[in-house]
């Protein structure tokens, strides 16, 4: 699932300007809070300023801010934590270890297909 990460907020500095975040979801995983946690790739790097250096982030951690909250292509304006992927071990771990994260900001996400019609009910 495709998705956009049209604002942010709590976020380091940098972010900011570097809105909207466009990426896909590559798979859910357990975390060890909750369930429904993703691993998303996103479409352009972003830079993380970090120990006065440029850190290249290519994946996220996306999750609903809210427990019970659902990622879906027809999503729109969905709150979302996102944490950055800082070693990408955590690609391939059946389980989220947070210590592979940055838990970076609080965002806002539109699905791929918001305000479109199912992509499933045309086929």
């Amino acid at each position: 699932m495709r998705f956009t990460i049209t604002s942010v907020d709590q976020a380091p500095e940098e972010l900011y300007t570097q809105t909207p975040l466009r990426g896909r979801l590559l798979r859910q995983i357990e975390g060890p809070d909750r369930p429904d946690y993703f691993i998303a790739e996103l479409d352009r790097p972003i830079v993380w300023k970090k120990n006065g250096g440029d850190v290249s982030v290519t994946h996220l951690i996306l999750t609903a801010r809210w427990v019970g909250g659902v990622l879906s292509p027809k999503m729109i304006n969905r709150p979302v934590n996102l944490a950055y992927v800082v070693d990408e071990s955590v690609l391939s771990d059946s389980k989220l270890d947070f210590g592979k994260c940055f838990d970076a900001a609080i965002g806002v996400a539109d699905g791929e297909s918001a305000g479109q019609p199912d992509q499933a009910a045309r086929h």
